[in-house]
Parts: structure tokens; C-alpha cells; sequence
């Protein structure tokens, strides 16, 4: 690498790098600090080499990302000459505003070592240990930092197995980089240049601050269950606690007017008697209180919290709509933590092209040159068969494509199904075809036969329009066998929570799709295709060019200002905030330099 080569005149130009700091003394302690580090104590270099040397043998158990920040600190003190590199009081204060800002990332300040280095800040360590110790929390401070910052916290396939989008890994240079911004007190600016920059990751980020300020107030009481709130005019005391919750997340606005008089149901006034000589006692109706009504403004801000919520959008106040809302904010600040997490893993290799399903929240966009082009609602994997967290390119459009059931139904549905009962088959327009590709009668096999596995033939669904893959199919190649395509149950899309498929993705508006990816309006417009499918003949059409797509799991976002929750339908967050939280990443330096 790079560093290990320096000679001694670098190094010592590094040594002597100008700070940036906006302190008009900064060239006196500059040149002091240039000194230090030409006369380092020797006991403080040693001390410095012997935690490395700890730190370098705990590597071996370390992971991936952890084990890359460990040979970045040998490195980097390496080319040093195991001298002090943190002799500048500046760069250490700029350093403890760096990591305390690391929050506004939903990480943790701990990580980076923030408590012992605001010490070493205040009360500046005498003994060589404590100064050799002081120097290496602080720059593996700014390595951890850095690296958490470009790729998230999280070793994303230690929590997605089936994760195969690529991390974004340092450059060739970074060795260089990473000693320049040491020794230069570059890394706010590298921090901030490391940060994903995407709209997506800055709204969020801004959400995250804005649902910590709402804890620092109180955060919103819970809303207690009783009847359903169906409509305007609905007299419910629980009226003031959904006004003022609906008013802190910013779905109602906070000078919103309550009632009017045309929201307030009139009292029922008896019919007088037909008999003119009987006397009916009169009867006071109570005067309804404005803020008990269920109005026409709050209504469209409840509909408001349920698009945010994934929620079906009809202003009914009930059970699953109460549920969101009594959601503590603590648990939202954490989904927002967890996904600016996510975003880390990907963001900055996603590129400006690609078609990306977002799971949990039911729904596909189609992105040229970092602008949203299209976008549908999808239905996905049941829980128990979930569509797999991946990233691969869709090459090809198959026009009513044949469906071959995959192995993983066959073996649990199809082939008990079948033994069970031989019409399932003829029920689901399923036939059994060879590897010659000619059928095969099915009450000529043996079903109980296979009820382990070994099944030698394929079963197959003809296209058309009551078949499972519709009229068109997005081929990309992976080993899950997960694509998406066409399908004839349109009325599921209509559902809030749309897990329905065996793990491909059923999109709602295919076509639409299918003609901005063929990016030939004249050979392949909307009637054009319309017209190929209705020959009714199976036909593979290559696209121009490959374009990646992201199956991808946030169950937080923002749009416009506005944070988007969706349920965790395949409980995934949980393990991923355990993993956030823990001190995985920074307990080797710590427990190394004991």
C-alpha cells in the first residue's frame, strides 16, 4: 500500500500539515505541533506499538469490516513511525463535534470512543501509556467513523444472508486519505463527503432530528381503544388525544379549527303530539362540545397518518389504525435509526439507473439519471415464504410466459396436493411435462412416491390470462428463482398489507414498465405490445441494455419532509437494532489497549 512506502521526507511533510481550524493562533501550535511529532517519547512509541500489536492478534476473530480498520491503524502508524499523531488540541475538539454529530446519523457516539476522548480533551494524559492509549481511540475514532459512514455500522450479509449488493470498499488511495485527514484534521470534511448524499438518506436524516425533538417534549400519549370512528360527525372523548397526536407528527396542522357548527350534529327535536290536549315535558338536550366531533378536517388527517403508515386510507379510525398511532416514539426513532442504516449498505454503489422494489412497503420505481420515472404497487412473499433481500438485473421480458414451478412449491404444495388429490393439478391448469418436453399423464405417476423429493418431471402453467405470471415476466437471473411479472388477482392490490405471492413479485402495472425499459416507442409501444401478447404465442424480447434491480427492505422513509412507516411484515428490524446497538464494532481497540 501506499503508506508503507512513504519515505521519511513525506512523513515528515505530513507531520507538518497545516490544520484547518479557524483559530487565527493555529500556525504557532501548528509549529509546536510539527515538533512533537519529530520528538515523540520513545516509551510512547512503544506503548503505541504494543497495542497494535494486541489489537492485530484480535483481528483473526474480527469481521470483515472491523479486521479492514485494524490494518488501516497499522498502517497508519507504520508510516508514522508509531508516533503520536493527536498533538493538535484543535483537531481533537473538531474531532469531539465529529462524533457527537455521528447521532444525527442514528449511530452512537460510544463507538467512537466519545467519552474517553473528551477526558483525554479536557485533562490531557502525562504518562506514556495514557498518551499512547489516547492517540489510537482517537484516530480509530475517525478510521470507525469513516467506515461506518461510507457502509454502515453492520456487516449487512451477517444479518441478509442473501445479501449480494457489493460495499462500498475505499480506494486505492484511501491510506493516503485516511493520513491526510488525520494529520491535515480533514475528517469532518471526509466524514461529510462519505455521508450518503442522496435525498432519500438527507430527508430521513432531518426525520430522525425532528422525532427527537418531539421525545425531548413529552413524545404523544397513547390513545385508548374503544368503537371505531367511521365518519364525520361522530361524538368520541377520544377526540382531543387523536387531535393533539395527529398535531405532533405534523398531520394536522396545530391551528387546525375544531368544529364548526356545520360539523355538530343537531339534536333530535320530538314530533309534537297529534293530540293538541297532551302535555310533553320538555326536553334540554345537552350542548355537544366542539372538540368531542369527529370533523371533516380531521378526517382528511387521519387519512393523511394512514398513507404514512401503509395504512388503507379511508379516515376509519380503528384497531390498526390506532396501533400505528400508539406506537411509542422511541420505537420510531429506532425504525428511523435502522433504516439510515440500510441506506449505508447500499447508497453509495446504487448508481442513478435502476428499478428497486421496496418490500415492506409494497411497491416498485423505475429511476433514470436519479429521477423517479414510474412506480406501482407490488404484492410479495408470505412471511413464510419471503421474497429474499438482493440485488440483480433484469435482462430480458418473456410475453406470456409458461410458468415452471420452482422446487420449493413442488415439494410443499404442489406434490402433497397432487397425492392428496389428482384434480389439483387439472384446478390450477398444471401439466407434467418431461425433459423432452413432452406431457405426461398425470395418474401415471406414483405421487406419494416423491413426497420427500426426487420429483423427475416439471410441472408447468400455460400462459394466458388466468395464469399465475399473467402476460408478462421480468426475467433477471439469481439463484432465488425470484422475478417479477403480470398476475390475474388485480383485486389484492387493493389490500394495505399485500404478502401473498410464494416470494416473486406480482406488479400492478407491468406493461407500463415493460415499455420504458424497451425505450423504443415505435418498435415497442403500449399497442405494439398489447398486440404481441394477444397472438397469444410465448415470446422473449431482450431489453437494451441490463438494468439492476434492488429487492430491498425500508421500512422507514421520507418524502417530502414527511416520514413514511411501514409494518415490519417479515420481522426483520429487530435483529438489526440488537446488532446497532451493540459495541461489535469498537470493543477491539478498547479491549486491546488495556
Amino acid at each position: 500500500m501506499f503508506i508503507s512506502l512513504m519515505t521519511p521526507i513525506l512523513l515528515l511533510w505530513f507531520a507538518a500539515l497545516p490544520v484547518m481550524n479557524p483559530d487565527s493562533s493555529a500556525p504557532t501550535e501548528r509549529a509546536v505541533t510539527s515538533q512533537q511529532h519529530l520528538f515523540t517519547d520513545p516509551a510512547v512509541k512503544e506503548h503505541i506499538q504494543n497495542y497494535l500489536g494486541r489489537i492485530n492478534r484480535q483481528s483473526a476473530s474480527a469481521g470483515p469490516d472491523r479486521a479492514s480498520i485494524n490494518g488501516h491503524m497499522q498502517r497508519f502508524y507504520r508510516a508514522l513511525g508509531y508516533r503520536t499523531a493527536w498533538t493538535n488540541r484543535l483537531a481533537v475538539a473538531r474531532l469531539v463535534e465529529v462524533i457527537e454529530d455521528s447521532a444525527g446519523d442514528g449511530l452512537i457516539p460510544s463507538d467512537y470512543h466519545i467519552d474517553e476522548i473528551r477526558k483525554y480533551y479536557e485533562n490531557p494524559p502525562e504518562s506514556p501509556d495514557l498518551k499512547a492509549r489516547a492517540d489510537i481511540l482517537m484516530t480509530d475514532a475517525v478510521f470507525t467513523l469513516l467506515s461506518h459512514m461510507r457502509s454502515g455500522k453492520v456487516y449487512a450479509h451477517s444479518i441478509e444472508p442473501d445479501w449480494n449488493i457489493p460495499v462500498a470498499t475505499p480506494g486505492a488511495d484511501y491510506d493516503r486519505t485516511l493520513m491526510s485527514a488525520v494529520m491535515g484534521s480533514r475528517f469532518p470534511e471526509i466524514v461529510s463527503g462519505l455521508r450518503p448524499s442522496s435525498p432519500e438518506y438527507t430527508l430521513l436524516r432531518k426525520g430522525l432530528a425532528r422525532y427527537r425533538q418531539v421525545a425531548a417534549e413529552g413524545g404523544w400519549s397513547a390513545i385508548p381503544a374503544g368503537p371505531r370512528i367511521s365518519k364525520t360527525g361522530t361524538i368520541d372523548s377520544r377526540m382531543p388525544l387523536i387531535r393533539k397526536r395527529l398535531v405532533i407528527t405534523g398531520d394536522l396542522a396545530a391551528d387546525a379549527p375544531q368544529a364548526t357548527e356545520a360539523d355538530v350534529p343537531k339534536p333530535v327535536v320530538d314530533p309534537p303530539p297529534a293530540d293538541s290536549t297532551v302535555v310533553r315535558p320538555v326536553v334540554v338536550h345537552p350542548k355537544i362540545d366542539p372538540a368531542l366531533v369527529y370533523t371533516s378536517v380531521l378526517f382528511e388527517a387521519v387519512k393523511s397518518f394512514q398513507k404514512r403508515h401503509g395504512i388503507t386510507a379511508d379516515g376509519i379510525v380503528g384497531n390498526e389504525t390506532l396501533t400505528a398511532m400508539n406506537v411509542p416514539v422511541k420505537e420510531r426513532i429506532d425504525q428511523i435509526r435502522i433504516n439510515l442504516e440500510r441506506y449505508r449498505w447500499f447508497l453509495n454503489t446504487r448508481g442513478p439507473n435502476y428499478v428497486m422494489v421496496n418490500i415492506p412497503a409494497f411497491s416498485v420505481e423505475y429511476v433514470l439519471n436519479n429521477a423517479q420515472q414510474w412506480h406501482s404497487r407490488v404484492i410479495v412473499g408470505k412471511p413464510d415464504l419471503q421474497t429474499p433481500v438482493f440485488k440483480a438485473e433484469i435482462q430480458q421480458l418473456v410475453l406470456n410466459p409458461h410458468w415452471v414451478i420452482p422446487p420449493g412449491i413442488m415439494i410443499k404444495e404442489a406434490i402433497p396436493g397432487t397425492a392428496k388429490d389428482i384434480s389439483y393439478l387439472e384446478k390450477r391448469q398444471l401439466a407434467v411435462v418431461g425433459n423432452d418436453g413432452k406431457r405426461i399423464d398425470p395418474a401415471s405417476i406414483n405421487w406419494s412416491q416423491y413426497l420427500n423429493g426426487g420429483f423427475p418431471y416439471r410441472l408447468v402453467q400455460d400462459s394466458g390470462d388466468e395464469g399465475s405470471l399473467g402476460r408478462i415476466k421480468f426475467m433477471m437471473p439469481n439463484r432465488f428463482m425470484v422475478y417479477m411479472h403480470d398476475t390475474p388477482s388485480k383485486e389484492l392490490f387493493d389490500r394495505s398489507r399485500r404478502c401473498f405471492s410464494h416470494g416473486c413479485v406480482r406488479v400492478e402495472n407491468p406493461f407500463e414498465l415493460a415499455e420504458l425499459l424497451l425505450k423504443d416507442p415505435v418498435k415497442w409501444s403500449s399497442t405494439k405490445l398489447e398486440e404481441a401478447i394477444d397472438t397469444g404465442k410465448t415470446r422473449t424480447v431482450s431489453i437494451p441494455a441490463p438494468v439492476p434491480v434492488f429487492f430491498l427492505y425500508q421500512t422507514a422513509f421520507a418524502t417530502d419532509d414527511r416520514v413514511q412507516f411501514r409494518p415490519d411484515v417479515y420481522d426483520r428490524d429487530g435483529r438489526l437494532l440488537k446488532v446497532l446497538n451493540s459495541r461489535a464494532s469498537s470493543w477491539y481497540v478498547d479491549s486491546g489497549s488495556q
